[in-house]
């Protein structure tokens, strides 16, 4: 872990950095406040132009800086100032957008999912390594806050070989009227239909996946189940998602994604040869645990700062592989693993089949496989 910023490690100075924003929303304010707290720490970030399909969006967003608005993202990526754009579009069209970039010289940071399929993967992977520019992908959780203080300390080797574990994304949930449905709908329809992006699993938790790769490393088999999002009257049950991953030496962890009614919140553990890490809020503190009846401590990580600082973190770490000319940790490669590791559970829930893996992708998934169920998983 190479960070740039306070309290982090891995500073490099030397490049000043004209950034590009396509993608005005939610996410785009996210990005723009990442980059403005670089500038003001750094000094070397600064937002020169935006671009949405949506005109007075993109004006709203970029009110108070100087950055110019691009008529389309083709203008954005002609201009000579910019070197590195940041892409928050809805799923469906980040390949091309990404391929785009990148034969125009630009450096690439897109939110998650990569993509819909292991071919787009490929593609944008593909196409930054011919233009030689640097491709991260957006999966900010594994910088943020309990998180990132997990991975630093079995890094340290606090707890020896993590060896089993169990990464939740749960939440209480009541039975949802159906009309509160319809209405999510109708205010983003792209995020609920599975032609435009990735449903449950690659556009939420994809997060937990790629935090629990990032702990034992490369899946070696996978399997999922899901329960749920039953119609009953005029509500929906919550749903509920669990998939078993294995990897080398019979490690395993099992990740859970879902609502349900009166849960009261199990948080995420590791276990490892030497002990156990345990906690319940993104922020922490992490319950640390060692042999025996009197081995607990608390870790907290205030200097890890809100959420908002995994942003940060996650924006130096582009900005220093670029002037280091290394990859970003959020690599191309390791999206695409998110991305396949993803669309294998998805398959093994409809087939009830365990994917073996061959180099961090699931065997039997094509490149051109793309999840076309319900949003809601069944």
């Amino acid at each position: 872990m190479a960070f740039d910023g306070d309290g982090e490690e891995g500073v490099i100075v030397g490049m000043r950095f004209g950034m590009g924003l396509i993608g005005c929303g939610g996410m785009g304010g996210v990005w723009r406040g990442a980059m403005e707290r670089r500038a003001q720490r750094q000094g070397d970030c600064t937002l020169l132009s935006a671009f949405d399909t949506e005109r007075d969006v993109a004006v709203a967003r970029v009110k108070g800086t100087d950055a110019t608005i691009a008529d389309s993202p083709q203008a954005l990526f002609a201009d000579q100032r910019i070197d590195t754009i940041v892409i928050c579009t809805p799923t469906f069209t980040h390949a091309d957008l990404v391929v785009a970039a990148a034969q125009a010289g630009k450096h690439i940071l897109v939110e998650k999912p990569m993509a819909l399929t292991l071919g787009d993967c490929r593609r944008m992977i593909d196409a930054c390594s011919q233009a030689g520019v640097k491709l991260a992908v957006g999966q900010t959780v594994r910088f943020w806050g309990a998180f990132l203080r997990t991975r630093q300390l079995i890094d340290a080797g606090v707890i020896g070989i993590p060896w089993v574990a169990e990464v939740d994304r749960m939440s209480a949930a009541a039975r949802t009227p159906l009309e509160a449905v319809d209405t999510g709908r109708q205010r983003r329809p792209w995020r609920y239909d599975t032609r435009y992006a990735g449903g449950n699993i690659l556009e939420g938790v994809v997060h937990e996946l790629d935090f629990t790769r990032a702990i034992f490393g490369e899946v070696t088999a996978a399997t999922c189940v899901a329960s749920g999002k039953i119609i009953d009257g005029d509500s929906r049950s919550p749903i509920l998602m669990q998939a078993t991953l294995e990897f080398s030496d019979r490690r395993h962890a099992t990740v859970r994604m879902g609502g349900l009614i009166g849960y009261a919140g199990g948080g995420t553990w590791i276990s490892g040869t030497q002990g156990t890490l345990h906690f319940t809020d993104w922020q922490g503190p992490i319950d640390v645990r060692g042999p025996g009846r009197d081995g607990l401590r608390h870790e907290t990580c205030p200097e890890l700062g809100a959420g908002d600082e995994a942003y940060d973190r996650e924006l130096a770490d582009l900005l220093g592989a670029i002037t280091a000319d290394v990859e970003p940790e959020n690599s191309g490669v390791n999206g695409m693993r998110n991305i396949g590791l993803g669309l294998a559970l998805y398959r093994s829930i409809e087939t009830g089949d365990r994917f073996r893996f061959e180099d961090g992708l699931p065997v039997g998934v094509d490149d051109d496989f793309q999840y076309r169920g319900p949003t809601g998983l069944i």
